[in-house]
C-alpha cells in the first residue's frame, strides 16, 4: 500500500507554497483520519484514510481496502476512484492520515494515477502537529506516459 515516509527522499514545499493551502489542510487531514477508522486491512493492520478536494471544493474520501488473499487498495485509489465515478474530474489537494507516527506519501501505483487525472495536485500530510505540502509532480518526476501524450483527460 502507502509506501514512502513523507521526509524520506523528498521535501516539502516552502511556507509560500504552502500558504494557498493553509486554511484547507486542517480540514482535509481531519476528514482523512475520520476515513482511516473505515479501512478493512486485517493483513497489515495499518489502517490509512484519505481526503481528494475537487476544484468546486467537494471531498471525497477513501480508505485502504485488503482482501484475506493480499490483495487491495490504498485510500488515495479509493478516494480517486470514488470522484471519478461521480463524475468529478478537477482535483487540487489530497490529504493522506495514517496511523503511524511517521507520515506516508502515496505509493509508484497511486502517483501515476493520480498525476494522470491530476499532474498538479498537492499532497498534504501532518506530522508532529504541522502541515507538510508535497506537489505531485516532484514526487512523481518521469511519470508513465502512454504515447507521450501527457496526463489522460477523461471526459
Amino acid at each position: 500500500m502507502n509506501s514512502t515516509p513523507a521526509d524520506q527522499n523528498t521535501r516539502p514545499l516552502t511556507s509560500r507554497a504552502k500558504f494557498s493551502i493553509h486554511s484547507q489542510a486542517p480540514r482535509l487531514l481531519e476528514k482523512a483520519r475520520k476515513a482511516l477508522v473505515r479501512a478493512i486491512a486485517p493483513s497489515s493492520n495499518f489502517r490509512v484514510g484519505a481526503a481528494l478536494l475537487t476544484r468546486d471544493s467537494k471531498i471525497f474520501t477513501g480508505c485502504n481496502i485488503e482482501s484475506p488473499v493480499y490483495l487491495g487498495l490504498c485510500a488515495e485509489r479509493v478516494a480517486l476512484f470514488k470522484a471519478l465515478s461521480e463524475g468529478a474530474r478537477e482535483f487540487v489537494v489530497l490529504a493522506i492520515a495514517c496511523e503511524g507516527p511517521t507520515p506516508l506519501l502515496p505509493c509508484g501505483t497511486c502517483r501515476q494515477l493520480l498525476w494522470e487525472f491530476a499532474p498538479k495536485l498537492l499532497i498534504v500530510v501532518e506530522e508532529k502537529g504541522r502541515v507538510k505540502a508535497y506537489r505531485l509532480q516532484d514526487l512523481l518526476p518521469v511519470p508513465f506516459e502512454r504515447n507521450g501524450r501527457g496526463p489522460f483527460r477523461a471526459q
